[in-house]
């Protein structure tokens, strides 16, 4: 049987390198695609059987047009998983800048929402054609919230996080349901999963708060959405789309 194709956005970043990893562990040929020279060298270093690299700039039309070719000519893919992302790192400021700029607001719309929109305009086009595949796109719980600006200023003198973030995750929903509609009679799902904050290097005053306001009582882990990943590329769920799952161990639901 001839093994399936997972194409991972923001591979080489610190999420979508362990989502390359669990997807090979699941047999699958993993194409990882990042824009981040440095972290796909490492990757490549690995030398890990059925992973491969590429160089693209998903915001850039014509670079998802080349790397589309360029994949085609030898795989199908029957997962696209767009995780690309740029999300503010929290820090201490003294004069905060409380509204991003335009600049901002171009770089993380690009990435974020164009780029997953040129990534399925081709690989889902393709998937079109065959009538079968999965589209799944990364969220974040703030797709369902606004963020709690109380966490960050209490662990973060001044830092208040920007409001690009959340507006772009609550765009990826509407992103996901759009093409859920109208991919949904070629057999080809879209949904979205949406993690909770991960544990990945954060204060240790920040962790504790967000542990409170948490039910289960922890940050969640990259092991936490391997499972829910697996089953909505498989075929196991395959009259589940237009979804946002929530991955956040109850924060969202008080």
């Amino acid at each position: 049987m001839r093994k399936k194709v997972c194409l991972i956005t923001g591979g080489a970043g610190f999420l979508g390198r362990k989502y390359c990893e669990f997807f090979l562990k699941k047999k699958f040929i993993v194409l990882c695609v990042d824009n981040n020279k440095t972290n796909l060298k490492k990757i490549d270093a690995m030398k890990l059987k059925n992973l491969f690299t590429f160089y693209c700039d998903i915001s850039i039309h014509n670079e998802v047009e080349s790397l589309f070719n360029l994949i085609n000519k030898s795989y199908f893919v029957n997962v696209l998983i767009n995780n690309a992302a740029i999300d503010a790192i929290p820090f201490v400021k003294k004069d905060p800048q409380k509204f991003p700029n335009g600049e901002m607001w171009d770089r993380e719309f690009n990435v974020s929402l164009k780029g997953s929109f040129f990534m399925i305009k081709f690989f889902g086009e393709q998937m079109v054609k065959k009538k079968k595949g999965s589209i799944i796109n990364i969220g974040s719980d703030l797709s369902v919230i606004a963020p709690n600006q109380k966490l960050y200023k209490s662990s973060y003198n001044n830092y208040i996080k920007p409001v690009t973030y959340a507006v772009i995750k609550h765009g990826m929903v509407g992103l996901t349901k759009y093409f859920s509609s109208l991919y949904g009679e070629k057999n080809v799902r879209v949904n979205m999963v949406s993690p909770g904050p991960v544990k990945n290097k954060q204060s240790l005053k920040l962790l504790g708060e967000i542990e409170n306001v948490t039910p289960m009582a922890r940050l969640g882990n990259p092991k936490d959405m391997f499972g829910l990943l697996f089953f909505l590329a498989s075929d196991d769920a395959t009259y589940i789309t237009g979804q946002n799952i929530l991955v956040d161990g109850g924060k969202t639901i008080i």
